[in-house]
């Protein structure tokens, strides 16, 4: 893949990867005088211009990296909470001469880590100072801590362009960081949620060079797709388009009654809707409140169980409750206004789609559905928990109101004991029914996956019923990791 601009690759010439770092200098060099044991020691020699520190170093990283300038070694980056830190005694843009007697002038960054990886025990530097350090050891405000939660994984191991692979740190999808320093643009300092004590901090890619690197990962994959494309015309094979394919949309079926309504999926985003590139989403805690109870959505494939789940729960009536939804249709003699439907006109009902009012509506039988906002906001307002199977289109709209959804994707299990379970249950099927149930929730998973909070393996509805029962009950104890505009606009309303 091609080097983003402006970024080093991890073994090319200037690159920045190590514990260390240095710059250009006269070349003269002082005889180190004796030095006190003490584990963090500074002494200047004749020439003001350099100065010998010492460091006490242990089997932890050192908590610096290093990049070449020209023959010199420049320190890049100091890392929180490690040695070099705690000392107060190196800073970014020092230029390092040498270490315990070895010079470093001349060697790359590879030579200078393999070299640092082996020491232990007190280091002494002989450097060539940048300049004086910022106050308050360079901690600006904008690198107070932002908690963020990942929408890819990573690996530091497969990652060419890392500074230092040591200084990095893992993640997965879903996973909650705490970024504790972003001076760096490309490369941000932090821990994974639960590792807080932790004493040093790993690397993880920022969010701007992240977003900058899958962008062309993009470009990439949509030139070799028009690539095979032109080549599939010649006769040749057909290409694919690499990291990034998705399956062509099929044609629009009419939806299943399992959202409580007969629908046509009418919701479904623009078909031109350029691809979303996920890095990051900015994350607060949120603590339960009695007053507010956050709305339960059952997103998943068709006969895959929801409709169950959902009676299961709404059976207990003091605790859970459906939203009522609105229709155009008229009345029938046996319908109770505001409890089995919210009739309204057409063109009531066309103003509220306009509006934005609907989470969710269709037409059926030229008659409209919908489920609104205020429908929902109204269970909530009763201390009941609000019970909604949505489509996944629904997902963005809901989650940017003040609603607070909590998301539970149900899906299949393996298509082996998928067709088992229809078998105990003396479900007709047929193979191919599987085999799309299967599919449609991978493609749920991986398109609209960053939305949801949960996800359930329906293989038992019995099982399923009280795992979900169980997340709904630690939801009314426990804080959860919600987006951050969720807390702070709660935080403007009191």
């Amino acid at each position: 893949m091609p080097l983003p601009p402006n970024v080093p690759a991890h073994n090319a010439p200037g690159s920045s990867t190590g514990y260390a770092h240095m710059k250009p200098t006269s070349g003269h060099r002082a005889e180190s005088p004796p030095m006190s044991s003490a584990c963090f020691g500074m002494l200047n020699d004749q020439n003001d211009n350099i100065r010998i520190i010492q460091i006490e170093k242990s089997t932890e990283p050192l908590g610096a990296t290093v990049r070449n300038e020209g023959e010199a070694v420049v320190i890049g980056r100091i890392v929180r909470g490690g040695a070099a830190e705690k000392s107060g005694l190196l800073h970014e843009g020092d230029e390092i001469l040498e270490v315990n007697g070895q010079e470093l002038r001349g060697k790359t960054v590879n030579d200078v880590c393999a070299m640092l990886s082996t020491m232990q025990g007190t280091l002494t530097f002989l450097i060539v100072p940048a300049g004086s350090p910022p106050p308050g050891g360079g901690h600006h405000r904008e690198n107070a801590v932002l908690h963020v939660r990942a929408h890819f994984d990573y690996d530091p191991e497969d990652d060419l362009y890392i500074p230092c692979r040591e200084l990095g740190i893992s993640f997965q999808k879903g996973d909650v960081l705490h970024v504790i320093s972003r001076e760096d643009p490309n490369w941000w300092q932090a821990y994974r949620e639960g590792e807080e004590d932790q004493t040093l901090a790993g690397l993880i890619p920022s969010q701007s060079f992240q977003h900058q690197r899958e962008t062309m990962k993009l470009a990439i994959a949509e030139e070799a797709g028009l690539q095979g494309r032109n080549r599939g015309k010649d006769g040749g094979a057909k290409g694919s388009t690499l990291l990034c394919a998705r399956k062509g949309r099929k044609k629009k079926k009419k939806a299943s009654s399992e959202a409580g309504y007969p629908l046509y999926a009418t919701t479904a985003p623009d078909e031109t809707e350029p691809e979303e590139i996920l890095t990051y989403e900015e994350v607060a805690l949120y603590y339960p409140r009695a007053t507010h109870k956050r709305p339960i959505v059952l997103i998943g494939p068709p006969n895959i169980g929801r409709h169950e789940l959902r009676q299961r729960l709404m059976a207990d009536s003091d605790r859970f409750s459906a939203a009522v939804p609105h229709t155009s249709r008229a009345r029938r003699d046996n319908e109770v206004p505001g409890v089995d439907y919210h009739f309204i006109s057409r063109q009531a009902f066309e103003a509220d789609i306009l509006a934005r009012r609907f989470v969710e509506h269709g037409e059926y039988e030229k008659a409209y559905y919908g489920t609104s906002l205020e429908a929902i906001r109204t269970v909530v307002a009763s201390g009941k928990i609000c019970v909604l199977n949505l489509h996944p289109q629904s997902l963005k709209l809901l989650r940017a109101s003040d609603l607070k959804p909590y998301v539970v994707l149900v899906a299949p299990p393996s298509l082996d004991k998928l067709r088992q379970k229809k078998l105990r249950n003396g479900e007709p099927f047929k193979e191919e029914e599987l085999k799309d149930i299967i599919a449609t929730a991978r493609d749920m998973e991986a398109r609209w996956g960053h939305l949801f909070d949960m996800i359930i393996i329906n293989n038992d509805t019995e099982r399923a019923y009280h795992q979900l029962l169980a997340e709904i009950n630690s939801l009314e104890r426990e804080p959860q990791w919600v987006p951050a505009s969720w807390v702070h606009n709660n935080r403007d309303e009191s």
